[in-house]
């Protein structure tokens, strides 16, 4: 078989190991002059809670710090604005970013934003193009699933117009990851399960799109086989190998994924969460074992390393290998365990991201998506 061509993209240096936020304030200075201000991004109280912030702000130096904390879940434009224009205020010369996939978007946009001009809604829809770096940002996950930490994509949410905004360049690559699986500890099973499922999904929309190559294919096969090896475990009991094996294998899926991009169960999962409120993770997971049956005939050259990877013979045995993994993890398998009835197959598919299935191996139509969402009813 002839190797198909490709491109990679990857810049992001990736700083991995327990305890490897002790080297944060080192971090910054290799990305920042050792007195630029720095623009702390955060979520609202967990950081706080564990003591994290108080170690964080004790090594960067408080009177260098202006610190951004109200960003929600499911964060929207205005969140992302507002975090732009304190990045400013502040005369920030490196952004900081410390917390989960939300936390980790905005300062993002406030990172790439604060040197551009412009509505961010205008950077979202391709108005206007990101034309110079961002500040330097250095990104710390707390969580195992987003993978933002190494990602060119930020999702934006307007809840009241039922949209979903995504900011997607190069340029929103990071200076650093600093991953430490110490500091998902914390997280609780429900996080744990969503976060990890969201990691675990992309990684199979990355491996089999019509995007995928052979370095996407062998962190893709890792990453499913890292977390059908240790996802179950990880929300059980917060084991700490487990942990992080699992916060590893998120940063794998977001180098892959940002090279051969999530598609069909990310679709399908932006009206999920816009008109039932359904948090991202499980949106996408709740589609993964259908969508792995829709998609398998059309890559079947690639299956036995999929089935390798899963610890499974074939695709009867992976589809229930998966839904017994997901509702191990104490997440819903079914689209009516989200609350989706049958008159509200319509508005599925008429909200879903098309324009993500346009690099599925095995096209998909309305009619098969109806078929398929009414099957999970």
């Amino acid at each position: 078989m002839s190797l198909p061509p490709f491109t990679w993209l990857g810049p992001t240096r990736v700083v991995f190991g327990a305890g490897v936020l002790e080297r944060l304030s080192a971090v910054v200075e290799e990305v920042a002059s050792a007195r630029a201000p720095i623009f702390l991004v955060t979520g609202r109280k967990s950081l706080e809670a564990s003591g994290v912030l108080a170690r964080v702000l004790d090594a960067l130096g408080p009177r260098r710090v202006s610190r951004f904390a109200d960003v929600p879940p499911l964060p929207s434009p205005g969140v992302a604005e507002d975090a732009r224009a304190a990045c400013r205020a502040a005369g920030a010369g490196v952004v900081v970013a410390i917390g989960g996939g939300s936390v980790l978007d905005v300062a993002k946009c406030a990172a790439v934003l604060a040197v551009h001009d412009g509505p961010l809604r205008d950077f979202a829809e391709r108005r206007r193009e990101v034309e110079r770096p961002g500040l330097p940002l250095v990104a710390v996950p707390t969580t195992s699933g987003s993978s933002s930490e190494v990602t060119p994509f930020a999702a934006l949410w307007d809840m009241t117009a039922r949209r979903s905004l995504h900011l997607a360049h190069p340029r929103l690559f990071r200076a650093v990851a600093l991953v430490d699986p110490v500091l998902t500890l914390g997280m609780p099973r429900h996080l744990a399960a969503a976060t990890g499922a969201d990691a675990f999904t992309s990684a199979f929309e990355s491996y089999w799109s019509r995007e995928a190559s052979p370095l996407t294919d062998t962190l893709d096969l890792e990453v499913i086989r890292q977390f059908a090896s240790h996802l179950e475990r990880s929300c059980a009991d917060a084991d700490p190998t487990a942990r992080a094996a699992c916060a590893l294998a998120a940063t794998m899926s977001g180098l892959a994924y940002s090279n051969s991009r999530p598609n069909v169960c990310h679709a399908v999962s932006s009206p999920l969460t816009l008109f039932w409120g359904v948090a991202h993770g499980q949106a996408v997971a709740v589609t993964l074992p259908a969508f792995l049956r829709w998609n398998a005939p059309a890559i079947a050259e690639k299956l036995p390393a999929l089935w390798w990877a899963l610890g499974v013979d074939g695709l009867d045995g992976a589809a229930a290998r998966l839904t017994a993994l997901l509702a191990g993890c104490g997440l819903e398998t079914r689209l009516g365990g989200l609350g989706v009835q049958a008159g509200d197959v319509e508005t599925l598919v008429e909200h879903m991201r098309w324009d993500r299935t346009t690099v599925l191996p095995r096209p998909l139509g309305r009619d098969d998506a109806r078929a398929i969402f009414r099957e999970l009813l």
